[in-house]
């Protein structure tokens, strides 16, 4: 079972005397220490030391809502990772396997066994109007698509990627995470960092990917690839489905907030698939009551 546990970075520290710790892992957190393999007394848990943020570029989240079994979803996912590819590190593809009703995600034995839905993605096709059925997607969840929703065909993703990519930088987030194998503990720190004063409620959502996962597809000539390679697959959420609060009603220019998680992966022993090297974490911070997403990273976790 996987477990996540959201934890507040207080670092209460207690001395008994000027020069030692006598407790260095905060009595408050409510991070699950079983996935920290070592004595935190003898090796202390390495927090993160941040830095400032020099980052100036504006990246776009392009959600892919895909299924399996749905013909037309290949040509689409081409298209998402072409665009992918020709704006390195400026647009990030998750492929997410949701419609409303879940025909074309649907497992049908013998053939297609793997089930890629998620929560998440179940929940945002029924709760941002107007999805017409795969495959659609999003970019950046902006309302200039179809109807004046999220929802865009397509055939309009490079236009809309590319007036996403004109548009200002005003917030940044920075990522550190520590693996431990012992454990398949993964604990992840964020720090997200405003550059303009904005009036809203803003969320932070983490997103764990799988980078490739070969599973059947059915194409649109009526055979099926069974070796297909499903692309930066949506696997969980790592803070739940609409993350967690950082803002609620207003935020300066230059304000900086910190959120802390820990998260037990499944063991690559029983799925190869969640091979440390083979996954990805995408964090991204969105207007809640818009869904817009106005900044977005994605890292790379290696063991």
């Amino acid at each position: 079972m996987k477990k996540i546990f959201p934890l507040l970075f207080l670092l209460a520290i207690v001395f008994q005397s000027c020069d030692h710790i006598e407790n260095p892992i905060p009595e408050t957190s409510a991070i699950n220490w079983d996935l920290y393999p070592f004595d935190t007394i003898a090796n202390p848990y390495p927090w993160p030391v941040w830095t400032s943020n020099t980052n100036t570029v504006k990246r776009i989240l392009l959600e892919d809502f895909t299924g399996h079994t749905c013909t037309n979803c290949p040509a689409a996912a081409t298209i998402a990772k072409q665009l992918e590819d020709d704006n390195v590190g400026k647009v990030i593809v998750a492929s997410v396997h949701a419609s409303p009703s879940g025909t074309f995600q649907a497992v049908q034995l013998p053939e297609f066994v793997t089930d890629f839905q998620t929560t998440a993605g179940n929940i945002y096709v029924n709760e941002m109007e107007n999805f017409l059925g795969n495959p659609m997607g999003t970019v950046n969840r902006t309302s200039n698509g179809f109807a004046g929703s999220v929802w865009f065909f397509d055939s309009d993703w490079s236009s809309a990627v590319t007036n996403e990519l004109a548009g200002s930088l005003i917030a940044n987030i920075q990522l550190e995470y520590n693996y431990y194998p012992q454990t398949n503990g993964l604990f992840i720190h964020t720090e997200s960092e405003f550059n303009s004063s904005l009036t809203g409620d803003y969320n932070l959502i983490i997103y764990l990917i799988r980078d490739a996962v070969e599973a059947p597809q059915k194409l649109n000539n009526g055979t099926t690839e069974e070796e297909y390679e499903h692309h930066a697959v949506l696997t969980d959420n790592i803070n739940g489905t609409w993350g967690d609060a950082i803002v609620n009603g207003s935020v300066n220019a230059g304000d900086k907030f910190y959120n802390d998680y820990s998260y037990q992966l499944t063991d690559p022993n029983n799925d190869s698939t969640f091979d440390i090297s083979n996954l990805s974490l995408i964090a991204y911070l969105c207007d809640r009551s818009t869904y817009e997403v106005i900044q977005v990273i994605k890292t790379e976790l290696t063991p």
